[in-house]
């Protein structure tokens, strides 16, 4: 077994540790360890996929009017959803032979901008033209990364969901507004990181709670107002002073959960039912070190940012996930996927490495949009000896002639993609969320920013202009253009304006809630202000209960999100059990 050694990332320059077990795995797929730490790969793999940001442009083969994630008058050809899926267009007709005298990802950079490109993504859309990398959704709008959900808008990562409105990563809920990380729940408003609630507002992990507003670390409760108990006639009418209908009362409610929440200890991080694990929201996971977003089977993983379903055996998996093993610095690789290397999207497919949106594919080098394949290189069809015997050269290659990008950094067989190659600018992509720049930070890295170009639309109605209450909102409101309060003064990529449509309106109006006065840019930052980033940092728990099993102050330490300068107080799994459950 070879020892943990310490090295220098290239981007960052700081160090970080290379486990024994690490090069275990590396052995194992057959490539060089990393010369990136684990925070700068996951940051230049997520510099490879769009997000949330939504253009006008036209349709490169049927030139109808699309939507689509790729900005106007760049290099691509982008076709639509429909003419990308067709056979009007064939992705091996793209194929060139490998060039020895070109350094590797200077030439698939030439690839990619020859392939085309889908304007949007997804599968088994029903009334869903402005979704995104959705798969069996129904009647949704402005969603993103969503699976088997319908009646629902400008959301992120829906499971099996309806009727569910900016929510980001909720599974098998129904009728649920502005909630994240929470699984199973019914008509709730506002909830993080809770699970199988009903008739609820403003919960913070929670789990079997009905009827409850303000609440914090409950179980299987009823009828409790800001962590205060109460009788079922006491709570219909204490309930009745939170009305979160008017503007100016959910305002208010907003503060005094925040302050609750600040003062109320919490769990060092959201971790249920797995074993041997560390990172943050993991749930029915095993043998997991530095994972995030890790749920439903996950087992033998490292350094997994949002992944499940059964994955195993993988390291370094942003997004991906479904029975799949040993992946290794991919984003978006699900279904099926084996041995899948260095890659972006599709899914079924094994032994791929450098590939953009293969699926059914197996033994398939640098191509892209390739479907039902076997031994290809940029797209070129091979025999399996001429595969076989030509992919050990090009890794040499690729290893004595690397990509040096702008910042000297260079590129061997092993290392995921540049980001200055990427097909969007970095404050398009997924990791901007994550890993927020300035234009100047960006600019100074080598990497693309996209300006925002100049809106044509005309604001007819200020956000302060909106009635406080929903009930007094009139049907025209549908036909307005409402301005963001933050005016685009924040650094959340704000759109200064909004619309409501006329199903967010039925919504708003059935589940009691006021209207927003934030663009979607700016709300769904909002959002994922509650929950935390992908470093961890080792603390101290916070424990000074007697009723414990400790004497005095807990001595247990643990690893965790929150960082240094957060408020928080926190605790070990054994003293916030002891305290809460």
């Amino acid at each position: 077994m070879s020892q943990s050694e310490t090295k220098t990332c290239q981007s960052c320059h700081k160090d970080f540790i290379i486990e024994s077990e690490d090069f275990d795995f590396y052995k194992k797929i057959d490539v060089p360890a990393p010369t990136w730490c684990p925070g700068c790969r996951n940051l230049r793999r997520m510099a490879w996929r769009e997000n949330r940001l939504l253009y006008k442009d036209v349709c490169k083969l049927c030139e109808k009017s699309i939507i689509t994630v790729h900005a106007p008058g760049g290099p691509f050809k982008v076709y639509c959803r429909e003419c990308f899926m067709s056979d009007k267009w064939d992705s091996m007709d793209y194929g060139r032979d490998y060039d020895f005298n070109t350094p590797f990802f200077t030439q698939y950079r030439k690839l990619m901008e020859d392939v085309p490109r889908p304007s949007l993504t997804g599968n088994n859309l029903v009334n869903s033209d402005f979704t995104h990398a959705c798969s069996n959704v129904k009647n949704c709008y402005h969603t993103f990364w969503s699976y088997f959900s319908e009646n629902s808008q400008n959301d992120y990562g829906l499971l099996f969901s309806r009727d569910t409105y900016y929510s980001y990563t909720v599974d098998n809920s129904d009728h649920t507004y502005e909630s994240l990380h929470s699984n199973r729940l019914y008509r709730v408003n506002f909830g993080y990181f809770s699970d199988e609630c009903l008739d609820s507002s403003f919960l913070y992990d929670c789990v079997g709670c009905s009827d409850c507003f303000g609440c914090i670390n409950i179980r299987k409760q009823k009828y409790c107002i800001f962590n205060k108990k109460y009788s079922k006639e006491e709570y219909f009418n204490n309930i009745k002073e939170w009305d979160i209908g008017s503007y100016k009362k959910l305002q208010e409610a907003r503060k005094k959960f925040k302050e609750l929440y600040v003062s109320t200890p919490h769990r060092f991080a959201h971790i249920r039912n797995s074993q041997n694990v560390t990172g943050d929201i993991i749930r029915d996971a095993k043998d997991c070190k530095m994972c995030f977003s890790a749920l439903d089977g996950v087992q033998n993983c490292k350094y997994l940012y949002f992944g499940g379903l059964n994955l195993k055996d993988s390291y370094d998996v942003s997004a991906g996930g479904v029975t799949s093993e040993l992946l290794y610095e991919v984003f978006g690789i699900t279904n099926n996927a084996q041995r899948c290397l260095m890659s972006i999207g599709g899914g079924n497919s094994r032994d791929t490495l450098y590939c953009d949106w293969v699926s059914n594919s197996s033994n398939i080098f640098g191509s892209i949009s390739l479907k039902n394949k076997k031994y290809c290189i940029l797209n070129k069809q091979y025999t399996k000896e001429e595969y076989e015997n030509l992919l050990p050269k090009i890794k040499e290659q690729m290893n004595q002639m690397p990509y040096v990008d702008k910042k000297g950094r260079i590129y061997k067989f092993g290392e995921f993609f540049p980001t200055e190659l990427s097909a969007y600018a970095y404050n398009e992509a997924f990791g901007f969320d994550w890993y927020p720049k300035t234009k100047e930070e960006v600019l100074n890295e080598g990497w693309r920013w996209q300006d925002q170009s100049e809106r044509s639309y005309k604001i007819t109605v200020k956000y302060e202009d909106l009635p406080d209450h929903i009930k007094d909102t009139d049907d025209s409101i549908i036909d307005e253009t409402i301005s963001c309060e933050h005016n685009g003064l924040c650094d959340q990529q704000c759109i200064t304006a909004f619309r409501i449509t006329k199903e967010e309106l039925e919504f708003h109006r059935n589940m009691n809630i006021a209207l927003p006065r934030l663009c979607t840019n700016c709300r769904n930052s909002e959002l994922l202000k509650w929950r935390n980033g992908y470093n961890l940092w080792t603390k101290n728990c916070m424990c000074k209960s007697s009723n414990h099993s400790h004497n005095g102050n807990c001595t247990n330490s643990f690893e965790t999100t929150f960082p240094p300068e957060s408020l928080e107080i926190l605790y070990c799994d054994q003293c916030y059990k002891s305290e809460f459950i």
